[in-house]
């Protein structure tokens, strides 16, 4: 959950330009110049172990769901790119996806360190970071999260593996920023750093489209979990929960959101096929399920087609 105590900022600042909302239905932001501080030397051991989870609540569906639509045709938007040799290594010895990070930020509104879950996803231009709207922008009314955002791929307990990115262009669904809805609730981040982030750690797939029901491994960074301190993963059968969302049966609390719903995962390559983004628990307290958005090729497609050729 969300709780407002006034806007603040803390730390780096950042110059960008405004948001431009785009005819393809999608909202971005962009920067125009470096930070004034670099997001790395502000996120310090202490205020990395101090920053607290991101995730939002959504009560349980009440009422019968109305009859499913023929599900629509499964589109591949891109294909994964393994993580060179030495860095897969690293990963098997971990046993995670090295693909998954976290994203640090101060809060465009409570300025408060928070953090997110995300993966890397591949494009033409080796840049792109899937994770959730609201990881990325406060909703209706509010603004962007823009303030010492930094990814680091497979964090663990402090430690930054294989390097650090911030944000060049944010972007999310339009209909997240005027309504808040939860189909809405996924976004892309393009990074730079001092390589590509596909040449350190490799990249997943994307797919939109097809049913409500599939099986899934879901990645990410629950706080209920070691503290959010560690990659966790959870397993299983997806199923429909109207508006287009979909849910899954896993008791994980804040943290996670953005995280990626892995289609056909391969524990071998440690990348999969990103199908759906971690948006939402059913309980702050006693997590039972986590919901996603039904990524639809309207929605997640078009997201993804905006922006796949932009550097920066």
């Amino acid at each position: 959950m969300l709780f407002a105590t006034g806007p603040a900022t803390a730390g780096a600042t950042t110059t960008s330009a405004g948001a431009t909302a785009g005819v393809d239905g999608t909202t971005r932001v962009t920067r125009t110049a470096a930070t004034t501080g670099e997001p790395s030397r502000y996120w310090t051991p202490e205020r990395l172990a101090a920053a607290t989870p991101l995730d939002e609540t959504v009560a349980p569906t009440k009422g019968d769901l109305s009859p499913l639509p023929r599900p629509a045709p499964v589109v591949r938007h891109a294909t994964g790119v393994a993580a060179p040799a030495e860095a897969a290594r690293r990963a098997v010895q971990l046993n995670e996806s090295i693909t998954v990070g976290k994203i640090f930020f101060t809060n465009s509104t409570t300025g408060e360190g928070n953090y997110c879950s995300a993966s890397v996803v591949n494009s033409a231009a080796r840049n792109m970071v899937f994770t959730a709207a609201h990881c990325l922008h406060d909703g209706p009314g509010r603004t962007w999260h823009t303030a010492n955002w930094l990814f680091v791929p497979s964090y663990r307990n402090g430690a930054q593996p294989y390097g650090t990115w911030t944000w060049s262009t944010l972007a999310v669904p339009t209909g997240w920023i005027t309504t808040r809805e939860r189909q809405y609730d996924v976004g892309v981040a393009l990074v730079y750093g001092s390589r590509s982030v596909v040449d350190a750690v490799g990249a997943n797939g994307l797919l939109t489209g097809g049913g409500r029901a599939y099986r899934y491994d879901i990645f990410g960074y629950p706080s209920n979990r070691d503290g959010g301190e560690v990659q966790w993963s959870c397993s299983g059968t997806s199923s429909d929960a109207g508006s287009n969302r979909i849910e899954m049966g896993c008791p994980w609390g804040g943290g996670s959101s953005g995280g990626p719903w892995y289609y056909r995962y391969d524990n071998t390559t440690r990348i999969g096929d990103v199908h759906g983004v971690t948006s939402y628990t059913n309980d702050r307290d006693n997590p039972s399920y986590i919901g996603s958005p039904y990524f639809s090729d309207a929605v997640v497609g078009t997201l993804y087609r905006a922006y796949a050729n932009r550097t920066w």
